[in-house]
């Protein structure tokens, strides 16, 4: 049996990222949140969202996928970027500008990854 919450369209998404206990499952962080919600299809949750900023965390973990209109700011510091967002609540992803990471294994027209420093919004 699978458990999910349902998907509330008045709160705004900050990132979401796979469930380690069950990858095809997603878990999702809202704005103001302090724990995520859950959906049993992290497919059909990228896919509604979209589109999504694909990151990948500075601690090699696996990455996350988030919602670009949630962050206020980010902080550069050598590889590693601070995404700071409206909520003050914050997400440290590695920065990498020749796009070596993981957002080169899968193409999306739906996501995007790396795109030039003027199209993004907290540049």
């Amino acid at each position: 049996m699978q458990m999910h919450t349902a998907l509330p369209v008045t709160r705004a998404l900050r990132f979401i990222l796979r469930d380690p206990a069950n990858p095809t499952a997603a878990l999702i962080y809202w704005l103001g949140a302090v724990k995520p919600s859950t959906h049993a299809s992290f497919a059909a949750v990228a896919q509604r969202f979209a589109p999504l900023m694909q990151v990948v965390f500075a601690e090699e973990r696996p990455g996350a996928f988030v919602n670009r209109n949630a962050v206020r700011e980010a902080h550069r510091s050598g590889a590693a970027t601070r995404l700071i967002f409206f909520d003050e609540s914050w997400l440290d992803i590695w920065d990498d500008s020749h796009c070596s990471d993981i957002c080169n294994l899968y193409s999306c027209r739906r996501q995007s990854c790396c795109s030039p420093k003027f199209n993004l919004p907290w540049m």
